[in-house]
């Protein structure tokens, strides 16, 4: 039997999983009964679970008993729900109002307890060992930094870390590839303005925020249509406008927040000052002041061209090289799995194709992660944990 084989003959009993956790989900940190299921689904194959500091998401640890000294590798998969109020219609929705899987960590969640359970059956083919990564809170986009502090990436500390995420543009059956920078880093910022309120019939004895902050708003295009080269890849996006309490009162405020999003570091670092120098500029202009405030989120991920490489390799080998899809671009969208690829470099996160269907649209009311994905996902990471563990 082939791996891809072995994990189609999982079929059933994953989706059940899968199901269950769409039916049952849990926003980030709160993900208890989540963790529970996986410990019990861990428990079942012998899985070693060593205790950890932060209360939810799970370390499993799967020793190979085959002589040698294959490396230790990492796989990681994120265990939280959305704050979102589903609307897919399905037998198995959601039972918490408000909160669905709206992203598919329910399909992540159940790929790595499929890969747990090839693994622990296949321990006397690989004398490495592999580390289990269930993280909460990804959502949040700190859950990873949490899992950090409690010391997965220690004793042992894993050489190579892998990731998957569905993709919405890989089609199902697929899995998609990109080397090198691969998300955006995903920063804040709020612009407070401030100017002198008033009557809104005496403009000219005010000093209007609004105004000033309206001409920011717009002035702060120009950072990457003018000051970013374009072969760099970055957003500006003001997302917040708030300001006044009235209809006709002049107000003293305006506050603006927006999200930056970039891949190259070094643009990162510079954007606070762009910000800064542009919105003095306009706002000091019309006879306002301003206070920028700054907040560096998450990195940039960029994932490793030898081990997606590597990881192609061992994909084609299960799925066939017609299935393993290099990606037409990378993406604006962050994942603080970037915080893993900081301590460790040497790693990497794939796009498991779950097709475009009419509402397959991530973070949406809709959205359904496809059961006939999870047997890809499963035999994907299989193979390459066993290449690299051997």
């Amino acid at each position: 039997m082939t791996i891809l084989q072995a994990a189609q003959a999982q079929q059933a009993e994953l989706t059940a999983i899968r199901r269950q956790l769409h039916q049952n989900p849990e926003i980030g940190f709160e993900e208890v009964e989540t963790t529970a299921l996986i410990r019990r689904e861990l428990a079942k194959l012998d899985v070693e679970m060593p205790p950890l500091s932060i209360t939810t998401g799970v370390l499993g640890i799967i020793r190979g008993t085959k002589p040698g000294q294959g490396k230790t590798l990492a796989l990681r998969a994120d265990i939280d729900a959305l704050p979102i109020q589903e609307k897919t219609g399905v037998p198995y929705a959601s039972v918490r109002p408000g909160v669905m899987h709206a992203c598919g960590h329910d399909g992540h969640t159940t790929v790595l307890l499929g890969v747990a359970r090839l693994l622990s059956g296949m321990r006397d083919q690989f004398s490495g060992t592999v580390k289990l990564l269930f993280q909460p809170a990804e959502e949040r986009l700190t859950g990873a930094t949490s899992m950090i502090a409690a010391g997965v990436l220690e004793n042992p500390s894993p050489e190579v870390i892998l990731g998957l995420h569905g993709g919405t543009e890989t089609p199902i059956g697929k899995v998609g590839i990109w080397p090198g920078p691969f998300m955006a880093s995903a920063d804040q910022f709020t612009v407070t303005v401030t100017g002198a309120g008033g009557h809104a019939a005496y403009p000219h004895r005010n000093r209007d925020p609004l105004l000033a902050a309206a001409h920011a708003v717009v002035a702060l295009q120009s950072i990457v249509s003018r000051e970013i080269d374009a072969v760099d890849k970055a957003v500006v996006s003001v997302c917040q406008f708030n300001a006044g309490t009235a209809f006709n009162i002049t107000p003293g405020e305006a506050v603006i927040t927006g999200s930056v999003r970039c891949h190259d570091p070094k643009v990162r670092m510079s954007m606070p000052d762009r910000i800064d120098r542009i919105v003095g500029g306009v706002v000091g202009g019309l006879n306002c002041s301003h206070k920028l405030d700054y907040i560096f989120g998450i990195p940039a991920v960029a994932n490793d061209p030898s081990v997606m490489e590597a990881f192609a390799v061992s994909a084609r080998e299960v799925l066939g090289t017609e299935n393993v899809i290099p990606l037409e671009r990378p993406l604006m969208g962050s994942e603080d799995f970037a915080f893993f690829l900081e301590k460790l470099p040497t790693g990497g996160i794939f796009r498991l194709g779950v097709g475009n269907a009419p509402g397959r649209v991530l973070h949406n009311a809709l959205f359904d992660f496809p059961d006939e994905a999870l047997a890809v996902g499963v035999a994907a990471m299989t193979a390459f944990a066993l290449k690299q563990c051997q």
